[in-house]
């Protein structure tokens, strides 16, 4: 008895990656498909192989391996189309990937990293409009997919805001290595918003015929937010590089402030080259040498021609 209520727990607590596409999102189990129509499907890579999905559905064993793909793109065949989106790594996350196929009015999800299913139920927590097939399907899943991405980028903003605070205050200990993860953070997103501009552009000349009024729209609403997402990364790699500019001119300054003191330092102490050289040659005629007074004298000139250079130095502000 109690090994049947864990197995009724464990039953309830998997994930149901079987939807029908209506108004609303429907979850459904894979025994209670009787036709393929207005379905769709969210998998692991593993689970593909016990799965009873059509042929069609079937992504290419070359779009299942993540490691030799790291964009994204649209291929439009003649009875399907394939999808393919490497999503770039956010702070403590790693990079996602994931494999869709539009065919008829079926999709299929391949989700090794778990990310369409967080898609699928920020989908099905949408506002309700006409969504009724797997047009508007997808480019609901597109908006999921980029709905958090102004508040990431604005992440970023802040992050770069704090690197140029560090410049101003002289903290730059570490602003190389921040500043060099920052930049490769920002052109991994700069390239994923182009690449995602440019599927959903590829859908929307080739893929005509299979979008409504609805999905037509909110596609064209789907390219004014990537060309907006892609605008704030251009900008926050030129904000990236005006800071790393600034940070370049603070070591300038401090190497230039180096070299005036070094420059002062020569300037005060080479009269007294000067005399120890004069004096160093030991003429047999030199009366200093036989001076009494030769060396204190020598000492006191010494100390007043450095202190007057201080002096000097000081009162022009040199440094």
């Amino acid at each position: 008895m109690q090994s049947r209520k864990s197995r009724m727990i464990c039953y309830k607590e998997e994930p149901v990656m079987y939807y029908c596409i209506a108004e609303t999102l429907k979850p459904i189990q894979p025994e209670e498909i009787s036709r393929w129509e207005k379905i769709a499907v969210i998998l692991k890579s593993e689970d593909i192989v016990h799965s009873n999905l059509p042929s069609a559905l079937l992504p290419p064993d070359s779009m299942l391996s993540p490691g030799k793909n790291t964009g994204c793109r649209l291929m439009v065949e003649q009875n399907r189309i394939l999808g393919e989106l490497h999503i770039p790594a956010k702070p403590h996350q790693q990079d996602k990937h994931i494999v869709f196929t539009w065919w008829n009015s079926n999709l299929l999800f391949v989700d090794p990293d778990g990310e369409a299913a967080k898609c699928m139920e920020r989908v099905r927590k949408m506002r309700p409009h006409h969504a009724d097939g797997a047009d508007d399907l997808l480019m609901d899943f597109y908006l999921a997919l980029i709905t958090d991405d102004l508040s990431h980028i604005q992440n970023m903003e802040e992050r770069i805001s704090g690197l140029e605070q560090m410049v101003l205050d002289n903290r730059t200990e570490k602003f190389i290595r921040q500043m060099s993860q920052l930049r490769k953070e920002l052109n991994q997103h700069n390239r994923y918003y182009a690449q995602m501009n440019d599927m959903v552009s590829t859908l929307q000349e080739n893929a005509t015929d299979l979008l409504d009024e609805c999905s037509s729209g909110r596609l064209q609403y789907i390219l004014r937010r990537l060309n907006r997402l892609q605008e704030e990364t251009q900008m926050l790699r030129e904000y990236a590089s005006q800071v790393s500019s600034e940070y370049q001119a603070q070591v300038d300054l401090g190497q230039n402030r180096i070299m005036k003191l070094l420059t002062i330092v020569t300037t005060i102490f080479m009269p007294l080259s000067l005399i120890a050289g004069w004096y160093g040659m030991n003429f047999v005629n030199m009366p200093e040498l036989h001076w009494v007074y030769g060396y204190p004298a020598v000492i006191v000139l010494s100390a007043l021609i450095v202190g007057g250079c201080i002096f000097y130095f000081k009162k022009k502000r040199y440094w």
